[in-house]
């Protein structure tokens, strides 16, 4: 640090602490959003992965079926083949589970089911005969080991992780109760493992079983999930190629990372899409360190001319003053690293929940710290605070000792090219319309952001322009009802128009974000809304608890199907059963359900013809319908034909339409249940929706119902209108992070203004002075800068709500429907433009208070004494 910077900057920065620390304060905020959001999402994703190299251990290749369960039958092949070092088979399935024995079923209410079954589970089956080289665990759990031969004794044996133990108080001998298909089955603890990895990656939430309890425990004879593969590395990708050719159609021999790359690629758009709201924060507090090297340079004005008397040059003058800017951005970007894993903490939980809502994908909610993040957000908001010093910094160094040493001499001497800068903004929209343009015909996903960066970027050039515009429309009204205080705000305004123009651009560019987000999702909440109600038309849905976590690995009973067709009242009963299938290194959904009873019954929005013949003509010919997200993605429509390895063979089907659909943007694959049933080879059904007669009680039909189910059976039975309340729940929770971005840009915003008012004060002191010797009274002068204040706030805040709009556009048309290939029906709710032109106003003023106390605290003579 040189000596002029520490006895005129840093004297000066600890002098002042609470501009010091206000500037600092939102710095950090753009920092922390950005590295919160980053390492939530990061969190999440890494804790999946975490969890696919804890189960897979020292495997380094892994045989699996994307469409559904390997036969068991393929794991001689596999060992036999040269190369393979060892190889065992696993079964996994995330199970509801509880501590302690089983208890008879109740007819509770989803969220006491919840409560009755805490906890959700990995359930690992695998051979214990051939576990040892794989060493998931520390304590061996081969067939020498105690732990495998209590595995390999008892049917009903499980060894847990210790740190489950703990947090539930199981020990050996007692019994863990897991729900499988919904139907409890008991477990007895014969093994507490103690595994660092496994805790790390699920938090310990993963049982061990012998894969041979697990098959029956999920009934499923025969069948496996994976054969995970030690190979001499070597030979790897000589025995993958061989693998793959004698492996049925559609087998997989992949490393066990790729399993993690296809869950990045499925949540890829939604961890960028929160990531880029993430940046406006950064942008608005730009401007916060902006102002502040601005007022910096204004109140050190007679110190800058003396130092250029004596001397000092201007290449130390600009030094100085960038490096007060990379000071600020140093201890902010700092501080924002703190705040910013303080708010991933809380912003994990809801990222999480969403990821396994939209995706299924289950993982920690932990906050996992990475290195690269937070020096990525130094390094930004380092950046950041650069490019914000360097204008004052250039000002502070151009201007003449002669100009610096009077204090009534504006330090922006020339004046603000006007025209050239709203030219600017319009050539930015213009190509941000050119560029929605190409990304819409070439289907280029990232063209939509950098739209909407064009279309920040053109609204904030536009800011002095319009400010000017407007304040020469409002002078005549100003003049006549606002008195010679409003009439002088607006004189002040037009002069200072370099400075201020840069905070209107700010609370634009926080009121257009506000607005764009609210709009698209108020927009998308009343598309789904409507999605719900014209799709979800069953009277009951029924499904074992816990299926939702065990994707594809539960069943009812053909028994009690047959039971619920019987029963009075009902008159149709449609299934569901459905696998995840990978169609490149895209997940998505294949799901088998009853198109007559759809046909009939239910209301399938299609995005071209009818719903009754298309379903009609596909139950005949057995063609598939596609979700809206699956046709966009995979880019096919009516009449083009899919490809897709199930086990019994490749299929192709015809696409007989697509439909609207918002359950998931990783795309579905809709069939008849006879045909998905022949084509995996496996009629079972997951869960099914009933069709009551009009004037049949619901609640009846529910008892009845569950009392065919029996003791044994742990149900859900959910009414129509609590699954179209919870489905609009989880739409609402998966938006809940956007309003903590948006408030924090408003906060950024207000200290943003705060800044500016007060750079603006200390640069007119001998105006003020002025006014004050003349008799100027002192609610007169706080009058004044309360009215630039407001007309700041007001200005930005129309300014915005028009940006908002043009975003929002971008977002509902080229950006979700780029990403997500959903299509949402745009609608604009005018209250909201009012709401936010108020909101921001007050805010406005609010923020003009302290700068207003500032401006008639100024002592006339000492303001006037240096000219």
């Amino acid at each position: 640090m040189s000596l002029l910077f520490r006895w005129v900057i840093a004297r000066r920065l600890g002098a002042e602490p609470w501009r010091t620390a206000w500037t600092i304060l939102g710095v950090a905020l753009g920092v922390a959003v950005f590295v919160g959001i980053r390492l939530a999402s990061h969190s999440a994703v890494a804790s999946f992965s975490s969890t696919v190299d804890a189960i897979a251990g020292r495997a380094n290749l892994q045989i699996y079926a994307p469409s559904g369960a390997l036969d068991e039958r393929v794991f001689p092949r596999v060992v036999r083949e040269p190369g393979v070092i060892a190889a065992a088979p696993a079964v996994s399935v995330y199970l509801r589970a509880r501590a302690g024995p089983p208890r008879a079923a109740r007819a509770d209410s989803a969220s006491m089911m919840r409560e009755r079954w805490p906890e959700t589970l990995l359930l690992l089956g695998l051979d214990v005969l051939r576990e040892a080289p794989f060493a998931r665990v520390r304590e061996p759990l081969g067939a020498v080991s105690i732990a495998g031969a209590a595995l390999l004794a008892d049917p009903h044996a499980v060894a847990i992780a210790g740190s489950f133990a703990r947090r539930t108080g199981l020990g050996l001998g007692d019994t863990l109760t897991v729900l499988a298909s919904g139907r409890p089955e008991a477990l007895i603890v014969r093994q507490v493992m103690e595994s660092w990895e496994l805790d790390r990656a699920t938090g310990g939430n993963v049982v061990v079983v012998d894969i041979a309890t697990a098959q029956e425990v999920l009934g499923r004879y025969g069948t496996i999930d994976r054969i995970d593969l030690i190979v001499d590395e070597s030979r790897r990708e000589a025995l993958r190629e061989r693998l793959s050719r004698i492996l049925p159609p559609g087998t997989r021999v992949e490393l066990p990372s790729s399993r993690s790359r296809q869950v990045e690629n499925m949540v890829s758009a939604f961890r960028l899409n929160i990531s880029a709201l993430s940046f406006i924060a950064l942008f608005v507090s730009a401007t916060l360190i902006f102002n502040a090297i601005a007022l910096s340079v204004l109140r050190m004005r007679r110190e800058i001319g003396m130092l250029r008397s004596l001397g000092v040059t201007r290449r130390r003058i600009r030094g100085m003053f960038i490096g007060e800017g990379l000071a600020i951005g140093l201890v902010g970007s700092g501080l924002g690293l703190v705040l910013g894993t303080l708010f991933a903490q809380g912003a994990v939980g809801a990222v999480s929940r969403t990821l396994t809502d939209l995706y299924g994908v289950r993982q920690l909610a932990i906050v996992r710290p990475d290195a690269a993040i937070y020096l990525i957000g130094l390094a930004i908001g380092m950046f950041v605070a650069l490019v914000a010093a360097l204008l004052p910094a250039w000002e502070a160094a151009q201007t003449p000792p002669g100009v610096t040493l009077r204090q009534g001499l504006f330090i922006e001497a020339q004046p603000m090219p006007v025209g050239l800068w709203g030219l600017l903004g319009l050539g930015a929209l213009l190509l941000a319309a050119l560029t929605v343009g190409w990304a819409v015909h070439a289907r280029q996903p990232y063209g939509g952001f950098a739209a909407a960066f064009l279309v920040l970027a053109g609204f904030a050039l536009l800011a002095p322009i319009v400010t000017r515009a407007i304040e020469r429309l409002a002078e005549p009204f100003a003049r006549r009802w606002g008195g010679i205080e409003s009439v002088l705000a607006g004189r002040y305004l037009r002069a200072s128009l370099a400075r201020a123009s840069v905070v209107i651009a700010a609370v634009a560019v926080a009121v257009g974000m506000t607005v764009s987000l609210t709009l698209m999702v108020s927009s998308f909440r009343r598309t789904v809304d409507t999605w719900i109600t014209q799709s979800i038309r069953g009277d009951l849905y029924v499904e074992p608890f816990g299926h939702r976590e065990a994707v594809g690995a539960t069943s009812l009973p053909e028994s009690l199907l047959r039971a619920v067709r019987a029963l009075p009242g009902v008159r149709a009963v449609d299934t569901f059963r459905g696998e995840r299938i990978v169609i490149g290194d895209r997940t998505a959904l294949a799901v088998g359900v009853d198109f007559a009873v759809q046909r009939q019954y239910g209301a399938l929005q299609f995005t071209q013809g009818a719903a009754a013949p298309l379903l009609e003509r596909a139950l005949q010919r057995g063609e598939v319908v596609l979700t809206e997200s699956f046709a966009y993605h995979f880019r096919l429509s009516r009449g083009d034909t899919l490809a897709l390895h199930v086990p019994a063979g490749d299929a192709r089907l015809r696409v007989a339409g697509v439909i609207y659909d918002y359950a998931t943007d990783a795309g579905v694959v809709y069939m008849d249940r006879g045909l998905f049933a022949r084509l995996w080879r496996d009629p079972r059904t997951e869960s099914m929706a009933l069709y009551l007669a009009p004037g049949t009680d619901a609640a009846r039909v529910r008892t009845q119902l569950l009392a065919l189910a029996g003791p044994d059976l742990v149900l859900g039975v959910t009414p129509n209108r609590a699954l179209r309340e919870g489905a609009l729940a989880v739409f609402d929770q998966t938006f809940q992070i956007t309003w903590a971005l948006q408030g924090i840009a408003v906060l950024v915003s207000l200290l943003g203004v705060m800044g500016t008012l007060t750079a603006l004060i200390m640069q007119r002191g001998r105006e003020l002075a002025v006014l004050r010797a003349i008799g100027a009274r002192r609610t007169q002068v706080q009058k004044m800068v309360m009215v630039e204040s407001i007309a700041i706030g007001a200005i930005g805040a129309l300014l915005g709500c028009v940006c908002g709009v043009c975003l929002a556009l971008i977002l509902v048309h080229v950006i979700n429907r780029q990403f997500f290939g959903w299509t949402i029906r745009f609608a604009v709710d005018p209250w909201l433009f009012v709401q936010a032109f108020v909101l921001v106003v007050l805010t406005a003023a609010l923020a003009g208070w302290v700068p207003a106390r500032l401006a008639v605290q100024r002592v006339a003579p000492e303001a006037m004494r240096i000219e």
